[in-house]
């Protein structure tokens, strides 16, 4: 039997998505990977002899020097911590928002990512009035006859600030997934004597895992890659591959060291980004299959 060849008004029906989509591919290919592109040149063309030579000696020299892996494993655990710290305070507070009315729900919101809507550098000036050496936590201290202690130019310093910073996005992603769980899967789990450890265990958290694992993407990437907050309450003693390259590039105008730097930095968070979306799609098939 013979088929009827698609007619005009099918073809365009199926082209339709593909030029719809044409603008955003135009925009991420100019404004994300073309950047992407020139820095992974940059960092592996030697112009200095006037003319192009492909060269890996800084890569060599970049993995040679110990303060460099100072800089990613710092970069890497002040990230990584800010995601735990992120995950251990927003997912309780997501539980309890999905108990509330959705209007008492709806004002919880607003107030707790309110601080979304104001800029980083706001925020982290005043966690800098906060932990200063004089700041208000020290104050308060002396006020008690207590010593003060050193929180600022710290890597819990700058783990405290990155997690009032993107606190927000993780209760966002973890909030939409607790919210589409089905009240009669816990009443359910409640009838076959779940406790509420085990129905937490058991049905919440593979329920939320979706949220958790976007969220943690979320806030990792933006962790590792933030500079202000780093900045300010790190100081120069606690220095990330941002700091470093906004140091080289603008400071020391080493463009090409700069070009390194923030290639092995994509690279790393690229990897890491890689494997935690593989551990939530793994944990998830697995309990799938159980």
């Amino acid at each position: 039997m013979s088929t009827a060849p698609p007619t005009p008004l099918a073809t365009a029906a199926v082209r339709a998505p593909l030029w719809l989509s044409l603008p955003a591919v135009v925009f991420i290919g100019l404004l994300f990977l073309a950047p992407v592109f020139y820095l992974l040149l940059t960092s592996v063309l030697d112009t200095s002899a006037g003319r192009w030579a492909w060269s890996l000696d800084l890569y060599r020299t970049f993995f040679a020097d110990s303060y460099n892996w100072q800089l990613l494993a710092r970069t890497f655990y002040i990230s990584l911590a800010t995601v735990a710290a992120s995950l251990v305070l927003a997912f309780p507070v997501a539980l309890f928002m999905r108990s509330l009315p959705p209007r008492q729900r709806t004002l919880l919101a607003i107030v707790l990512l309110s601080p979304l809507l104001t800029s980083v550098v706001v925020r982290t000036l005043a966690w800098v009035v906060l932990l200063g050496p004089k700041g208000l936590l020290n104050n308060a201290l002396a006020s008690l006859g207590l010593g003060p202690i050193a929180v600022m130019y710290t890597d819990v310093g700058v783990i405290i600030g990155l997690t009032h910073v993107y606190f927000g996005y993780m209760l966002l992603s973890i909030m939409a997934s607790v919210l589409k769980i089905d009240d009669r899967l816990l009443l359910a789990a409640q009838n076959l004597g779940a406790s509420h450890w085990q129905t937490l265990r058991q049905v919440v958290l593979p329920l939320s895992k979706p949220g958790i694992v976007t969220g943690s993407v979320l806030v990792f990437t933006m962790s590792a890659s933030a500079y202000v907050t780093p900045a300010l309450l790190g100081g120069s003693k606690t220095k990330v591959m941002a700091t470093e390259i906004y140091d080289q590039a603008i400071q020391y105008l080493e463009w090409r060291e700069a070009a390194v730097i923030a290639c092995v930095l994509f690279a790393g968070v690229w990897v890491t980004v890689a494997l935690l979306s593989r551990f939530g799609e793994t944990r998830s098939a697995g309990e799938g299959r159980a």
